[in-house]
């Protein structure tokens, strides 16, 4: 990695993130994530109108609302290992110590081995006993339990995709992660088809064709580590004096020997010191939805349908405001790294206008057609009458979450994530299940249960801007940092 010197600082020649026009690279990183993400949220909305459309309403609640959150219990702890990689990998990266980016990959990658597993064992042992302890609706628990045990054998794919995309992404590079998502979801849509309105297995159909899904887009990273010319020096197999692959017999559990061998120590403490806040941190908006959860399930079937349906649409908000944020926290983690640090409050600023701007434009049209896109899902009419209402109830606020995402991501970017956890531990999880306790003491609707949302993306984004201007979070690193 060539590299020119400046006064106090060092950049990498030929990285845009750390000279280029800022809002450019933004965008230009920020359109492949987003692109990616609406395949995958694609696969994800398929699963959802191709079991409503065969199988049913209860059906459509046992892929969604409760199942869903509790899935994404674990989705988002994976996704702040990943999130930790990523920004440990962008900060050596950005300032050009090519051996120490080499050793953040090899001990990421056993990370995602290890947490992969652990997941998958906590899913297929504990998401079932939550979904009876919660009170889902009797028709929804039996296909809500086989979808769960079935895509828990997938967190283990699933975990080696995030964490190694996220290593990928550090460098820039956010175009190959994008292709191995759209083929996942490609062979998602085309088994969903297959093993549900073909071979009949109902739920455990759209189970398997996800799972599968995600074994495709572990492979295809893995290829993209393992590289030839790629910086990322992850190793399949032993290399001999020339640097080619040998070949044996005892090759195959290679991978495990070689990157639990270049595991780091101190580069692995701070990947969990940045990824398990920032897991912990997503996690808490799923606790304080899932006990949410509770209270809607004690409005029936039909509204559990309807939030369901609401969720796979919402879906497209919140991964428009992850992706600004994924490209927030690498261009923050790049730069914070080559010493740029004016360049990182200039890309949190204009980063925010950009996102702010999305929020609006995404929240008219969704507000306009929202019956009609509930109607996506279920013909039932009082399905979509619920589902609708609680579209046009929240979307005008989704603005006062952009606060949230961006400069939370930006500072995370830096290597600070503990107090973005704090805050958001107060602002959102205490304060939405306090807010659920009064709805049912009072024996509140549904709509005055929604209000919990707004009210605390509002607050938790003022104590975050509260944090970015009097906070120290831009801590500089020493040198041997």
């Amino acid at each position: 990695m060539d590299r020119k010197d400046r006064p106090g600082k060092t950049v990498v020649i030929g990285n845009p993130i750390t000279e280029g026009s800022i809002p450019v690279q933004l965008m230009l990183f920020f359109f492949p994530i987003l692109i990616g993400s609406l395949f995958q949220q694609l696969y994800n909305m398929v699963d959802a109108v191709i079991v409503g459309r065969y199988l049913g309403k209860a059906a459509l609640g046992a892929v969604g609302g409760s199942t869903y959150m509790l899935i994404n219990l674990i989705v988002y702890l994976f996704q702040g290992l990943a999130n930790g990689a990523a920004v440990t990998g962008a900060q050596a990266y950005g300032a050009g110590r090519k051996e120490r980016f080499g050793q953040v990959v090899q001990t990421s990658m056993v990370l995602s081995i290890a947490a992969g597993l652990l997941f998958t064992g906590l899913g297929i042992w504990l998401f079932p006993v939550v979904l009876r302890r919660i009170g889902t609706p009797k028709e929804v628990l039996g296909p809500a339990t086989i979808y769960v045990t079935i895509f828990s054998a997938g967190f283990l794919p699933s975990c080696i995709y995030n964490i190694g995309a996220g290593l990928v992404r550090a460098t820039g590079d956010s175009r190959r992660p994008l292709f191995c998502l759209i083929a996942a979801s490609v062979v998602n849509i085309a088994l969903d088809q297959l093993f549900i309105a073909i071979f009949h297995w109902g739920v455990a159909g759209a189970a398997w064709a996800t799972v599968i899904a995600q074994c495709v887009s572990a492979v295809l990273v893995l290829a993209l580590l393992t590289g030839k010319d790629a910086p990322y020096q992850l190793r399949l197999s032993r290399q001999d004096g020339a640097g080619q692959p040998r070949r044996s017999s005892r090759d195959t559990f290679y991978l495990f020997r070689q990157i639990g061998s270049g595991v780091d120590k101190e580069i692995l403490k701070k990947i969990l010191g940045i990824g398990i806040p920032s897991g912990i941190q997503a996690d808490l908006y799923s606790v304080a939805n899932l006990i949410m959860q509770i209270q809607v399930n004690t409005y029936g079937t039909n509204t559990v349908a309807a939030l369901s349906a609401y969720e796979k649409i919402d879906g497209f908000f919140w991964m428009t405001m992850t992706a600004f944020g994924t490209a927030i926290t690498t261009f923050c983690g790049q730069n914070f790294g080559a010493g740029e640090w004016k360049r990182v409050r200039q890309g949190m600023h204009i980063c925010f206008g950009l996102a702010a701007v999305t929020a609006v434009g995404i929240s008219a049209v969704f507000y306009s057609f929202a019956p009609h896109l509930i109607a996506w899902f279920t013909s039932d009419e009082e399905v979509i009458a619920i589902g609708a209402g609680l579209m046009m109830q929240l979307m005008p606020f989704y603005v006062t979450y952009v606060w949230t995402e961006i400069y939370a991501g930006g500072i995370r970017g830096c290597g600070q994530s503990v107090v973005p956890m704090a805050i958001t531990a107060v602002g959102v999880c205490l304060l939405r299940v306090i807010w659920t306790g009064v709805v049912a003491w009072t024996d509140g609707s549904a709509a005055m249960l929604m209000v919990g949302y707004p009210m605390t993306w509002a607050i938790t984004s003022a104590a975050i801007m509260v944090y970015y201007w009097k906070g120290n979070w831009m801590r500089i690193p020493s040198a041997g940092g």
